[in-house]
């Protein structure tokens, strides 16, 4: 598994930008790992929600079996890159807490 895109020139990148450059990029990582998911739950049920409107049925332990099968399988094929990234931004926080820490000495 390659590096993380952040981990790459990550000292530099906070010694020049500062911890700006790293609440944007625990925002855009909070989209991320929240968003996909979402994303496939909602697109999973509305594909049930338009089989079950043109069949007529109407049981809704199936739309959360869906909801929670997509959800197992976004965990499954994604967990590994969102864990990999989120320990990635926690090193880039404690590297920015050490920096931030020399800087004021």
């Amino acid at each position: 598994m390659g590096g993380s895109c952040w981990q790459r020139g990550s000292l530099r990148r906070i010694a020049e930008v500062g911890v700006q450059s790293l609440v944007v990029d625990s925002f855009m990582l909070i989209i991320f790992v929240s968003g996909i998911p979402m994303v496939a739950i909602a697109l999973a049920t509305g594909v049930v929600a338009l089989l079950q409107a043109a069949t007529q049925i109407q049981e809704q332990s199936i739309v959360h079996l869906v909801r929670l099968g997509t959800f197992i399988l976004v965990v499954v094929v994604a967990g590994d890159w969102a864990g990999e990234e989120i320990c990635a931004l926690f090193e880039r926080s404690l590297q920015a807490i050490e920096t931030i820490g020399r800087r004021r000495s």
